[in-house]
């Protein structure tokens, strides 16, 4: 017995519908399982504990202090959402991006030659 069909786009078009029938299958018990999953812990509601500002970090230039308050207020913040308190919080500086983007690139030209070599 020979086969059914040598026609390829027919072939193309059975393999299509059965992979993407798998496909929404898998979805649809991925769905039944994230609602019946047994792993899942129950949570309690437990009201979030007000987050207390964290205070500035010093800053290195005192002139700059006055346009630089928000900022580091912001940072500050942030640094804090992460879990970081605002005892390990060292300094805050501005960089000039000029520098910085010319030392960075300086040094990834140097990382990229020694791999090359």
């Amino acid at each position: 017995m020979g086969p059914v069909t040598e026609n390829p786009f027919l072939i193309a078009i059975i393999n299509m519908s059965i992979v993407f029938g798998v496909l929404i299958a898998l979805g649809v018990l991925m769905t039944l399982l994230q609602y019946v999953d047994p792993t899942k812990k129950k949570s309690k509601p437990v009201a979030a504990p007000a987050p207390a500002a964290a205070p500035a970090a010093p800053v290195a230039d005192p002139a700059a202090a006055q346009d630089n308050n928000e900022i580091i207020a912001v940072i500050a913040a942030a640094v804090a959402a992460c879990g970081v308190s605002s005892e390990q919080i060292a300094f805050v500086r501005r960089v000039d991006l000029k520098n910085s983007w010319t030392m960075n690139a300086r040094a990834e030209a140097i990382s990229v030659r020694k791999e090359c070599f």
